[in-house]
């Protein structure tokens, strides 16, 4: 049941957003009674940081962590951006609602903070991979910059460039 409310909760927050989601309206989608919710999520903050924090930080690590090490950068960021395009319908509003909390557009203070201290982390890590090959700490910055808004143009708007464009636009890039 705790994984159906959780799944009813990124529908609802996607949709509405946290402010106008209603926990009701997300009990109803779970099909289950508000008490049944509450013994799972004492609030909506709590079932909101399960459904997207948590879950963010989840598949994110996950992704991260099947990329070799000393993978070529035009390989790490094209299965980057390829893995996110993949991800499953929930994963996907993960995604989402974590991007609309990074650009302040969504969430609670709580919420936006954590995110945003596990963002700068995970970039400053990815900071490092890129300087250790090209030696070059405002290249690494640019190299960030562009595949972020791939993912964002991706995730936020939905656009499914074909492979051989991401793979081509990282190669214009990074080569």
């Amino acid at each position: 049941m705790r994984e159906t409310i959780i799944s009813a909760g990124l529908e609802v927050f996607d949709e509405k957003g946290f402010f106008k989601a209603g926990i009701r309206d997300i009990a109803k989608l779970a099909g289950c009674s508000l008490p049944t919710l509450y013994y799972y999520f004492e609030n909506k903050e709590k079932l909101f940081e399960a459904a997207v924090c948590d879950e963010y930080e989840r598949i994110t690590s996950q992704i991260d962590e099947q990329l070799p090490e000393g993978m070529p950068l035009i390989d790490r960021y094209y299965y980057t951006v390829m893995q996110r395009l993949m991800l499953m319908p929930d994963e996907k509003r993960v995604f989402r609602i974590a991007l609309k909390i990074q650009f302040g557009v969504d969430g609670f203070a709580s919420a936006i903070e954590r995110l945003s201290v596990w963002e700068n982390n995970r970039l400053s890590s990815e900071r490092a991979v890129i300087e250790s090959v090209t030696g070059d700490p405002a290249f690494a910055v640019l190299v960030l910059r562009v595949v972020d808004n791939m993912l964002l143009r991706c995730i936020l708007f939905g656009e499914t460039p074909p492979p051989e464009q991401i793979r081509q636009e990282l190669e214009y890039l990074l080569k």
